[in-house]
């Protein structure tokens, strides 16, 4: 994740104060209750791309020993792939 806890729940925090002073927002649940939520939807967001790579990785180590018999760059193939799981899902980063 790219940015920490606490400047997440710092975000979180601004994000309710600015939603509860726009005019015709109305709430549904306490102040802690909607910033446990607003940190956690930040938080699953961020980790959207932490996934994907954890995925690449593993589809990769699956095919180690093709890579390393065809000396292939993991790097390059990281990069192919990530983008490929990228566009198929419409994932935005």
């Amino acid at each position: 994740m790219k940015l920490s806890p606490q400047k997440v729940e710092q975000l979180s925090e601004e994000l309710l104060d600015l939603l509860s002073e726009m005019d015709g927002v109305m709430f549904q649940g306490n102040d802690v209750q909607l910033k446990l939520a607003i940190n956690e939807i930040i938080t699953d967001e961020l980790m959207v791309e932490d996934r994907l790579n954890d995925e690449v990785h593993q589809r990769l180590r699956e095919h180690k020993t093709q890579i390393m018999l065809n000396d292939m760059n993991y790097d390059v193939l990281f990069d192919k792939i990530k983008r490929r799981i990228i566009n198929e899902r419409k994932l935005v980063l």
